[in-house]
């Protein structure tokens, strides 16, 4: 199997991604023409951009080619999306760099929501859309002085949260101008974005913390009421398969790793080999912590009748079989990391 379409590669590149900023967020005024520029920036997108105001209501998500989404947020200040639905909406999207579309002057409402993101430390930049529209009714200032006018109101008003001043940028979805400036910047965010993910991908410890997290949450499915006729009956075939299904690893996979096939029942011989000793009832001891601890349990009450129930068959017997159980669920870990070390950090 080809590790660009092998599904734990998959859903690695979808763990770095979650940890990694992947997303510009395009939010603003009601009807400031934000689905309209992001038509411009993806022609196939086909965002929904309505003539009434406020035509998008829920946060849409769109495909950059190569690396990335863009978002396409409601307009801020409406009746359908109070100012604290739209705090926690930005909240809960983990998206780290916005761009606030203005189509008119600044409101209280928009101040209010530029001061949250400073707050939240959220990298934002500012479009005036419908440039095309800045005029002089008195024909006295020209587009220039009317652009320097809307910049200086923009710094003084936002001085007090933004660190950094910035100018906006003018452009217009309807005449084109300065479009091509935003697509050369939104170019240039979303490949800085790539890098970092590249850059995780490749991490040591990023891939250590997958699989870890792998390697915890299997154990729920593993230590369950009927563990103890597993156990007794010595029959583990149908635990290896979950250990090896949870890790999304297929049997050619372990044996290009080991070019050997492990298993519970080896791991279970070889600790029948050894006697069973005072530090071995402590690893017993550790290993309870690890179950708790993938259980997320303050306290063992929910898995207390398992580990009882192993106790009763006796801990010369229950000890090596949960032994055994930790060790091929390493094993499959390492099969795992093997797989992830040959693999691409290809977004999609």
């Amino acid at each position: 199997m080809k590790m660009i379409n092998h599904p734990l590669v998959k859903a690695y590149r979808k763990f770095v991604a979650n940890r990694t900023p992947h997303a510009v967020g395009f939010i603003g005024q009601p009807d400031a023409g934000k689905s309209s520029l992001i038509n411009k920036l993806l022609p196939n997108a086909e965002a929904y951009a309505g003539v009434h105001t406020d035509a998008t209501l829920t946060a849409q998500s769109y495909d950059y080619p190569v690396f990335g989404e863009l978002v396409d947020f409601p307009g801020v200040g409406t009746e359908e999306v109070t100012l604290s639905q739209y705090k926690k909406m930005i909240k809960t999207s983990d998206i780290t760099t916005f761009y606030y579309v203005f189509g008119s002057k600044i409101r209280e409402t928009d101040m209010e929501l530029i001061k949250y993101l400073s707050k939240e430390e959220k990298e934002v930049h500012f479009i005036y859309n419908k440039v095309d529209a800045l005029i002089d009714v008195n024909h006295v200032e020209s587009l220039e002085s009317l652009k320097h006018t809307k910049n200086t109101e923009l710094k003084v008003m936002l001085r007090p949260y933004i660190k950094t001043q910035k100018d906006y940028l003018f452009v217009s979805a309807l005449s084109g101008e300065g479009i091509e400036a935003m697509q050369a910047r939104v170019k240039t965010l979303f490949e800085k974005q790539h890098e970092e993910y590249v850059e995780n991908y490749q991490k040591e410890e990023m891939k250590e913390s997958y699989l870890n997290y792998k390697v915890n949450s299997v154990f729920p499915k593993l230590f369950t009421p009927a563990l103890k006729e597993v156990i007794s009956r010595q029959s583990y075939s149908v635990l290896e398969r979950t250990i090896r299904s949870h890790f999304k690893v297929e049997a050619d996979d372990v044996y290009d790793k080991f070019n050997m096939w492990p298993s519970i029942k080896k791991h279970i011989k070889e600790q029948n080999n050894q006697e069973t000793t005072f530090t071995q009832m402590m690893d017993f001891a550790k290993m309870i912590q690890v179950i708790r601890s993938a259980f997320k349990l303050k306290s063992l009450n929910p898995v207390q009748s398992i580990l009882g129930s192993l106790l009763e068959i006796g801990l010369s017997q229950a000890f090596p079989a949960v032994q055994g159980i930790i060790n091929y669920t390493n094993d499959i870990k390492e099969v795992a990391r093997h797989i992830l070390d040959r693999s691409t950090p290809s977004y999609r």
